[in-house]
Parts: structure tokens; sequence; C-alpha cells
């Protein structure tokens, strides 16, 4: 066995040798005295490698134990930051949807006044068919704003997922 493959070789060599004099019945007061100094030295080499080992393990837990603690609060500040970015882009898209109808029903109820009115006027002889009429159009664009709305988060959807996959194929090449 050589001395470099082996990281106990001096003391294994050294009992391998005590053994050999066990069996010739060889053995003097100072090789029992030799043998015993060189265990004594082992075991004391043995409790420094124990406690550097368990400070060392003691040190890695903590580690561990602080890497999980951030992790988690990492985690924790992606979903606050995913549910804001989430609002903001509802709270635009919002206002672009409102924006669109808002410009649709006075386009509505202006083509609504000018084009139909004095149609309704000339055929019923009451007013409740034209507020009948704008409450059509007012329910029409009411529930076009939502469809608008999920059409704009979608497409906004979309387009941070292009952005997320364009990133990746970056990441990718870059490797």
């Amino acid at each position: 066995m050589d001395k470099n493959q082996e990281l106990y070789y001096d003391e294994i060599d050294s009992l391998r040798k005590f053994r050999a004099k066990i069996e010739t019945h060889a053995i003097y007061k100072e090789d029992l005295d030799s043998f015993s100094d060189e265990y004594e030295e082992l075991v004391a080499q043995a409790k420094v490698i124990t406690r550097v080992s368990d400070r060392l393990q003691k040190k890695l837990d903590n580690a561990n134990l602080q890497i999980r603690e951030q992790n988690e609060e990492i985690k924790d500040k992606n979903v606050q930051l995913a549910d804001t970015v989430d609002q903001l882009a509802k709270a635009k898209v919002g206002r672009r949807a409102s924006t669109i109808l808002f410009t649709v029903a006075i386009v509505l109820f202006i083509l609504e006044q000018v084009l139909l009115e004095p149609i309704i006027d000339e055929y019923f002889q009451t007013q409740f068919v034209t507020i009948g009429m704008l409450g059509v159009l007012f329910v029409l664009v009411k529930f076009s704003e939502g469809a608008l709305e999920n059409y704009f988060m979608n497409k906004q959807k979309k387009k941070i997922l292009g952005a997320e996959e364009n990133q990746e194929e970056k990441k990718g090449w870059g490797n």
C-alpha cells in the first residue's frame, strides 16, 4: 500500500507490525508502551478531529437554516411582487378598457340621438322607447367592459410570457 494513497498509513503499518509480534510471541514491554502511546495519540487526534467536525457541522447546519429562511423570504417576496405586478396590469388594462368603452358609449349615444331618436319619435309617441334604447346601450357597454378587460389581460399575459421566453432563450445562448 502506497503512503500517499492511505490516510493512516503509519498507524496501519504500526498495527500490522504489532500484530505480527503478537503472533510470534515476541512482545516486550517497550512494544506495549510504544503501542499504548501511539493509541493514546490517535485518541487525542480523534477527539480534536471530532470537535472540529462538530463545529463545522454546526456552522453548516446554521448556514443551511439561514439559506432556507432566506429562500422562504424570497418566495414570499416573489409572490407579493407577482401580486403587485398583476394588480398594476389589471389597473392599466382596466383604465384602457374604460377609456375605450367610454369613447364607444359617447359615439353610440350620439348615433342614437342623431339617427335613431328621430325614427323612434316618428313611430312612437312615448319617451320610454328612447329611454329603453339608452338602457340597452348602457347594459351592452357595461357587459362589454369585462370582455374587453379580459382581452387586454390575456394580451398582456402573452406579452409577459413572450418576454420571459426571450430572456430564457438569451440565457441559453449565453451559456
